[in-house]
């Protein structure tokens, strides 16, 4: 008998933009695209003899409004300067879905909003996934919430 089984990856980011009073502005979920070298890098750190670092454990935005293609390997216009910092995010997993969270706090990311990567770095660094968002505006006072979760199927 033969046997397949095929396994895929997916994922979807949840963003929640909220005024300085609490206020939710923004609440919208979008797929993402898990990129080649992302799947590259999976691959790669799967094999390592102990997984010591966090899987891709920061988030990264910017501005760009380009589709996300397979080949990226950065975003397109990310965010730089003015107390700009990707977020580490704080990994959950349950069943087969690994979920990272990172809070953009007020000052963080402050303009227009439309796109996120998953990265290996704090700088530079692997991406794994690239998606584009609203484009939204999130003012000086802004709090942004992602929750990216990558499911595997």
């Amino acid at each position: 008998m033969d046997t397949k089984d095929n396994i895929t990856i997916t994922g979807s980011v949840h963003i929640v933009l909220t005024g300085p009073d609490g206020k939710v502005k923004v609440d919208e979920t979008r797929n993402n695209l898990v990129v080649t070298v992302g799947k590259t890098a999976l691959a790669t750190w799967l094999v390592q003899a102990s997984q010591v670092a966090i899987f891709m454990p920061y988030m990264g935005l910017g501005t760009g409004v380009t589709s996300p293609a397979s080949g990226d390997t950065t975003l397109t216009t990310e965010f730089a300067g003015g107390g700009y910092a990707r977020q580490t995010a704080t990994p959950t997993s349950s069943s087969n879905v690994l979920t990272k969270t990172a809070v953009f706090g007020a000052g963080v990311a402050t303009g227009v909003v439309a796109e996120a990567g998953l990265f290996s770095a704090s700088s530079s660094g692997t991406m794994f996934a690239h998606v584009l968002l609203g484009p939204y505006t999130k003012a000086a006072g802004d709090s942004l919430t992602v929750a990216w979760a990558i499911t595997f199927n």
